[in-house]
């Protein structure tokens, strides 16, 4: 173990976090005021009163101090980032629909806990900051407040604060609005002069910093914004509409594993993704999404793939300091066949730009969208962001850097590191095959693949993609890939297929998958699938009972057990009769039906 290593974990173990004080913030805000929710809110408000103990209900982050900062410095920053950002001290009221409240005065509590004993010094910041916003993590706020503050002190140093944390609720920010408060903490914590003199005195007036949740509110209620949040919903649908159930699992695979992750860590492919960036044009977090569909469309044998992805939705001018959730999911069509990776590479940036600039959009019509889509199609869907791009990218460093030799990048990739962890409980849903998270692309890519079920998707299949993806991009360095070649460097053999496996409103499934789920659904019924019958594909052929006397009963039933049963579609067409014949096999055996149609119907 090098002597770095071994500093860093004798740091570990010797950081103990003592509560020893609660220090009590005032702050005095411009306004006070109510209002509806803005559509960004109502989307993280339905998510979160579906699933309010998920992992990402709280976001736990490090915010930036300097090396001489005391606990009364932090307390007056804290004061004034509460009063300029209104997000900060908004509550919400539930009801239909549910509205926001801001407060225009209160306090702010700012826990203080101790590190022992010892020297602590600036180098100790990352560990310290890590044991800081773990322990916020492990003891949650039962108030379920904007935000909680807390600081770890050094006693041995006059009490100087070594790091500071913070846990925001989603509600009140999301990625992109961390890094807004990130940079006013900072720039409150540098210049004293925009902090209030003491604790004592309670803090001066703040300018807002421009754009707030109440005026974004009031802007989407114009006619205007309200045509272009139903534009987008028309985008949408026609994505949905397209959308696999399930992307893919590995042969012979069966739901029940447990939920991991698995990290690729390359400076090699950092080097690559930047040098690709410059020569197309295209963003780096699109050179990376260009090569992860590569692989997952050869694997999966999709000539196309519809990604679902996060928006940040921080296009205009006035989102630039805008704090609150503004993050949308979108989905993007990424059309693979008979592209090089560079022609990839700005069809993907394209198309991913089209899609953000769709994503605005009301989620409770949004609900009632899908819903109709998934009862026409027979299948849930599933929106899981299956690409979230957390890595900071300024243009600015498009081109800066480039002119990486073909050896160093050699070189560095006998650095490339994988690993993996568990994840934890409630941060990622089962029906998720696989889905991407890119957190950092200069210096070193760090791109992370989750499975929600290590029984469809297991470890070995998580790191051979990420492993394929690095090849190339790493191949595309020193000039563009043609298609040939591309499918020779993913080096993975696409998911062999089986006479009874099939590709049928955009999503492969094996005739012995929907037969468990129509077995499930309408048992005790006598049932049979057959991949076609009497010019139809995919259809059920079932014994009418007391419960299923129709097609369209008998495909509710299938759409209630779906989610049991989740790489299935429901079939496009049902048949029922009154017995069932000698050998239920034979599509031609069974006696005529009593009735038969898709199930389907224009009133639900």
């Amino acid at each position: 173990m090098s002597t770095e290593a071994e500093t860093c974990q004798r740091r570990r173990r010797r950081v103990q976090l003592t509560p020893v004080r609660t220090i009590t913030v005032e702050f005095t805000g411009e306004r006070a005021g109510e209002g509806p929710l803005t559509l960004g809110r109502l989307d993280c408000y339905m998510w979160l009163s579906r699933m309010p103990s998920h992992f990402y209900a709280i976001l736990c982050v490090e915010l930036p101090v300097p090396a001489m900062v005391s606990v009364d410095d932090v307390a007056g920053a804290v004061g004034v980032l509460i009063a300029r950002h209104e997000s900060l001290r908004t509550s919400y009221l539930p009801g239909e629909p549910p509205r926001q409240r801001v407060a225009a005065d209160g306090v702010q509590l700012l826990e203080v806990c101790s590190l022992g004993e010892g020297h602590w010094g600036p180098a100790d910041r990352p560990v310290a900051a890590d044991a800081l916003t773990r322990w916020l993590r492990e003891t949650p706020d039962p108030g379920r407040c904007p935000v909680r503050l807390a600081v770890a002190i050094a006693p041995g140093a006059g009490d100087r604060v070594i790091a500071c944390a913070a846990a925001f609720s989603h509600l009140a920010v999301d990625h992109g609005s961390i890094e807004v408060l990130k940079r006013d903490f900072a720039g409150l914590l540098s210049d004293p002069a925009r902090r209030p003199p003491g604790r004592s005195n309670p803090p001066r007036r703040s300018n807002p910093p421009g754009h707030q949740p109440l005026d974004q509110a009031e802007l989407e209620a114009t006619p205007a914004e309200r045509r272009r949040a139903d534009t987008a919903l028309d985008y949408l649908q026609e994505q949905s509409r397209r959308m696999p159930r399930f992307l893919y699992a590995v042969p012979g695979a069966r739901a029940g594993g447990e939920p991991l992750a698995v990290e690729l860590s390359s400076a090699a492919a950092a080097m690559a993704v930047r040098q690709v960036a410059a020569r197309t044009r295209a963003s780096r977090s699109s050179v990376v999404l260009a090569a992860i569909c590569a692989v997952v469309a050869h694997r999966a044998n999709y000539p196309e793939l519809v990604f679902p992805l996060l928006s940040s939705n921080r296009f205009e001018r006035r989102m630039a300091n805008y704090v609150g959730p503004l993050a949308q999911g979108t989905s993007a069509t990424i059309k693979i066949g008979g592209r090089s990776f560079d022609e990839l590479a700005g069809h993907t940036w394209t198309t991913v730009m089209e899609a953000s600039r769709q994503s605005r959009h009301d989620a409770a019509k949004r609900l009632a969208m899908d819903e109709l889509i998934e009862h026409e199609r027979g299948l849930r869907l599933n929106y899981a962001p299956l690409f979230n791009n957390l890595a900071p990218e300024s243009w600015s460093g498009l081109t800066g850097g480039v002119g990486f030799q073909p050896e160093e990048i050699g070189v560095a990739l006998a650095r490339t590191k994988l690993r993996w962890r568990p994840m934890p409980a409630n941060s990622i849903g089962e029906e998720t095959p696989i889905q991407f998270r890119l957190y950092q692309v200069d210096g070193c890519l760090r791109l992370e693949v989750w499975s929600g079920d290590a029984g469809l998707a297991p470890r070995t299949e998580l790191e051979s993609v990420l492993l394929a993806a690095e090849r190339l991009l790493v191949a595309a360095a020193c000039g563009d890939v043609a298609t040939a070649r591309m499918l020779a460097l993913i080096g993975l053999e696409p998911i062999p297929g089986t006479p009874d496996r099939m590709l049928i409103d955009s999503c492969w499934v094996d005739l012995a998958d929907v037969q468990r789920l129509v077995d499930d659904a309408v048992a005790p019924a006598v049932a049979r699938v057959f991949a076609s019958a009497g010019g139809h594909p995919l259809v059920a052929h079932l014994t009418a009972t007391d419960a299923i006397r129709t097609p369209g009963q008998a495909h509710a039933r299938c759409m209630a057990a779906l989610a049991r049963h989740p790489t299935a579609i429901t079939p496009r067409h049902y048949v029922i009769c009154r017995t069932a014949p000698p050998d239920p096999a034979d599509p031609a055996a069974w006696p005529p039906p009593l009735a038969t149609g898709t199930g389907r119907n224009s009133t639900h």
